[in-house]
């Protein structure tokens, strides 16, 4: 009886044991993929859902991953518009702050290279009500000067040149906002955009260097995180992260 005991309290003890190292190791893999930290240039405490490029694979969701250039650089790739420089991730709010990388610090003349990722999933430039988190910025080419509130004058900054063989004097301009019906004078035509976060209202006096200055601040993504993401219906319609087919068949 003495031996049975022993040897069946044995058993115990290594079944025991085994549980709490399993449990140990399931435990310790889901701390692991939340609660890694990165961090690259001026950026710290990158982590969950985000992951650096060299993340072990367990950090983050690959969905959210970052480059590192230099060790001073955060990139994020939001192909096809091209890779930004990130300057701010907020948890809280679910929204990264990126600035295009052709702009340059007290360069007025420089310009964004990327046309608005407007929607890169898990980013957009909307949020949850439709309505952009960033003010759009429209560069536009004018074949006479033009005298109006909504205009900001480029010069001496810029000067987008006509593209054709007999060179004629062009006229540079930026409208901060949404453009509407009528914004757009005659002999003008909208060359480019981009995004920046600041406030402009019609009438206001401010110049294209204070545009500059707004759009090297950068402008705001929202991120959605991994459980938020709507699926890929291909095809189908969607609702409520559900996916629907279009007819149903037998009807």
């Amino acid at each position: 009886m003495g031996s049975r005991f022993l040897a069946l309290s044995g058993w115990v003890l290594i079944v025991a044991l085994l549980l709490v190292g399993l449990s140990g190791e399931t435990c310790n893999a889901k701390d692991d993929g939340t609660k890694c930290t990165s961090s690259c240039g001026n950026i710290h405490n990158i982590s969950y859902p985000f992951r650096l490029q060299h993340d072990p694979t367990h950090c983050g969701d690959l969905l959210f991953t970052l480059s590192c250039e230099n060790n001073s650089t955060l990139l994020v790739d939001l192909a096809p518009s091209g890779k930004y420089n990130v300057q701010a991730i907020n948890y809280d709010n679910q929204t990264i702050r990126v600035v295009d990388p052709g702009l340059q610090n007290n360069n007025c003349s420089s310009m964004p290279q990327n046309f608005p990722p407007f929607l890169r999933l898990p980013y957009s430039a909307y949020n949850m009500s439709g309505y952009l988190l960033s003010t759009p910025v429209f560069y536009i080419k004018c074949s006479n000067p033009v005298n109006s509130s909504l205009y900001v004058d480029t010069a001496p900054c810029l000067n987008i040149n006509a593209s054709s063989l007999v060179q004629q004097k062009t006229y540079s301009y930026v409208k901060v906002g949404v453009m509407e019906v009528g914004d757009l004078n005659e002999g003008c035509s909208a060359e480019w955009l981009a995004l920046a976060l600041l406030s402009y209202s019609k009438g206001h006096n401010t110049s294209y260097e204070s545009v500059h200055s707004a759009l090297m601040y950068g402008f705001e993504l929202g991120v959605y995180w991994p459980d938020e993401i709507p699926p890929i219906c291909q095809g189908q319609w969607s609702t409520y992260h559900k996916c629907f087919p279009h007819t149903i068949p037998g009807t």
